[in-house]
């Protein structure tokens, strides 16, 4: 019977991975009272304006209910703002003014945290990684 080397588990490792940066990444947003799940949402809805849930879903790969507890969170904060799209059927969303001066003060942590990661593995590798990361995410 062959052995199996579950150390080189793609889905093992890869989550290992995911973790361990979301959670350097969600100690920096703490800092301005959001997830990193939260500013990633926030800049999403900010860079496909007036995009619909399923829209939003597709272009950060989350399940339509994860997404909308999200955007309800930052609804409630009155960081974006829904409305109906042309449809009548679906929401669309976009930043209020109050969300773009909180991405305004986090940005400079998402700075700080890719620049750790840049530092961990090198610029080389980081860019590296990214085009990995890239080519896994269209499996």
């Amino acid at each position: 019977m062959e052995e199996d080397d579950f150390s080189l588990c793609v889905l093992d490792n890869a989550r290992k991975a995911a973790r361990a940066v979301s959670r350097h990444y969600d100690r920096l947003a703490r800092k301005v009272g959001m997830t990193a799940g939260q500013f990633s949402v926030l800049v999403a809805i900010r860079q496909v304006r007036e995009r619909t849930t399923a829209d939003l879903a597709e272009r950060l790969s989350m399940d339509r209910t994860t997404l909308v507890r999200n955007v309800a969170l930052l609804e409630r904060d009155g960081l974006v703002v829904s409305a109906l799209a042309g449809d009548g059927k679906a929401k669309c969303f976009s930043v209020t003014d109050k969300g773009e001066a909180l991405l305004q003060e986090a940005l400079p942590l998402w700075r700080k945290a890719q620049k750790d990661v840049e530092e961990l593995l090198g610029t080389e590798e980081f860019l590296k990684t990214i085009n990995v990361l890239q080519r896994l995410s269209q499996l």
